[in-house]
């Protein structure tokens, strides 16, 4: 039960933020950086967010740690985070000069900070 809520609360948070933060609020500076091209598939990002749902709910179930502890739960959630800011942030700003720069890398790392900060502290409420 607490794997399906915590796959739960990261759609919850992650693909609103998401949408929020790319497409309407600062949807000019991602165009010009041309993050995203004309034909956005949102099924497709709520995919991936669904994946990374699942693996990091019950990789938490699974570790042998005080579940009990908020502070376990949101550390938990910004180690994934970190994990995954490198594997986004860092490797986008390999791929193109248009976003290799202090604005974007300052953007996409207050974006993840909020949504495995969040996460981090629902996740520890499910436990």
């Amino acid at each position: 039960m607490e794997i399906t809520l915590g796959v739960l609360a990261y759609l919850v948070v992650a693909f609103p933020l998401a949408v929020l933060w790319h497409m309407k609020i600062f949807r000019e500076k991602y165009l010009a950086w041309r993050y995203f091209g004309d034909d956005v598939m949102p099924a497709l990002g709520l995919s991936s967010m669904l994946v990374q749902g699942i693996v990091l709910s019950y990789g938490y179930s699974v570790l042998t740690v005080d579940h009990s502890s908020m502070l376990t739960g949101i550390f938990y959630a910004l180690v994934m985070g970190c994990f995954l800011w490198s594997a986004h942030v860092l490797a986008a700003m390999g791929k193109s000069s248009l976003i290799r720069h202090f604005q974007f890398f300052t953007m996409e790392t207050i974006y993840l900070a909020i949504q495995f900060g969040v996460y981090g502290i629902l996740l520890s409420a499910i436990y």
